[in-house]
């Protein structure tokens, strides 16, 4: 039969038990928020390995209380994570800026990585995530 190329799910599932990995199609999840039918905002989360995820974020506007509620409660509460890692590249202020108030400290960078910069590794331990409690749960 000899070698062939191939793709697709099956190889996913394979690597993924051969690494201890987290399988993208399998262990991803987005939660949005909707204005007037019109999605305004939302987070896609990936690469679930039991004690991080990862997370990407956009919106514009503003945010809810109960959506950013919504948005920590699944990482750090239904998936019982401890770090919830967001890749940003440099070049993107606003996004840096942004998660910086939310809390994310910058953890670790890979110069010259990203499209147009670094990329710039942002973490958010459950311990310093304030969406949890008060006005937002």
């Amino acid at each position: 039969m000899g070698w062939h190329i191939t793709d697709g799910p099956k190889v996913g599932h394979w690597v993924a038990e051969q690494t201890e990995g987290a399988y993208f199609a399998e262990k991803s999840q987005a939660i949005g928020l909707e204005r007037d039918g019109k999605t305004v905002a939302g987070v896609i989360y990936e690469n679930w390995n039991g004690r991080s995820i990862v997370c990407h974020i956009a919106f514009l506007g503003r945010l809810t209380p109960a959506f950013l509620y919504t948005v920590f409660k699944y990482p750090f509460i239904t998936c019982n994570v401890l770090k919830i890692i967001a890749p940003i590249t440099s070049t993107n202020e606003k996004a840096l800026k942004v998660v910086q108030k939310m809390g994310f400290v910058e953890e670790a960078r890979i110069t010259n990585a990203g499209p147009t910069g670094d990329i710039v590794f942002m973490t958010l331990a459950r311990e310093s995530c304030r969406f949890l409690g008060g006005r937002y749960g």
